[in-house]
């Protein structure tokens, strides 16, 4: 299903066809720009935009490579962030491959170089990937660094209770907007949300891609919301 060539792979980690998309995060009772999230962005040789998810599980199959694909990553989103806080993914394998027993974690030294940096960490469909993202937030959150928890909601994703509870910003997903219909659905997100608010932790709500969306999302109550809607709002950079 994911599958990128071994010579358009190559070529890219090669010449480091890397970029970045900043998309603002957005009080929408305000319309300021609150935040931004760095997302990464790869190329081929021609410059056309090679889908993320599949660059990302190409690097799974070599532990080192995502690992370093992932550090330089960080180094370009850091570099080149607009001067306001900063949420960026950290892939919880790619940490993992250089989390050493009694050795700082040079993903860690790095993102510590910036004090607004925010880390997301992904939902997961696994027990073992929700396993290995507490081990990671535990870790981050010693170091005084603010995670969020992305893609809560997702379809087939899971959510881990432990991480919910650990993480400083719920991130929701942009399809709750397909289900807030169904009242079990709208009472969950809605419960989520009062959570949230009662714990002290930062809300976001995800895919916001026209005005009536944006009035729902201010009527549940969210502290900001990200999407297609702020197209015009968007940073892009290619090194």
């Amino acid at each position: 299903m994911y599958h990128l060539s071994a010579s358009v792979l190559l070529d890219m980690l090669d010449q480091q066809r890397f970029g970045v998309e900043y998309q603002p995060l957005i009080n929408p009772h305000t319309g300021d720009i609150v935040a931004y999230e760095a997302l990464a962005r790869f190329y081929d040789r021609a410059g056309q935009t090679l889908r993320t998810d599949w660059v990302f599980w190409a690097l799974h199959d070599s532990p080192l490579t995502l690992f370093q694909t992932e550090y330089q990553m960080k180094q370009l989103q850091m570099a080149h962030a607009p001067d306001a806080p900063l949420f960026v993914n950290l892939d919880p394998d790619a940490y993992q491959v250089v989390d050493e027993p009694g050795q700082a974690n040079p993903l860690v030294q790095l993102l510590r170089r910036r004090g607004d940096v925010v880390i997301e960490i992904i939902e997961n469909s696994d027990i073992g990937d929700a396993r290995q993202s507490m081990q990671m937030a535990e870790v981050l959150a010693q170091q005084g660094i603010p995670l969020a928890l992305d893609d809560i909601g997702a379809p087939h994703s899971m959510l881990s209770l432990p991480l919910l509870i650990q993480v400083d910003c719920l991130k929701f997903d942009r399809s709750w907007f397909n289900q807030l219909d169904c009242p079990k659905q709208q009472s969950a997100l809605l419960s989520l949300i009062a959570y949230a608010r009662e714990t002290g932790k930062q809300t976001v709500l995800e895919g916001v891609e026209n005005e009536a969306q944006l009035a729902r999302a201010c009527a549940l109550g969210v502290d900001l919301v990200q999407g297609f809607l702020f197209r015009p709002l968007f940073i892009a950079y290619r090194k």
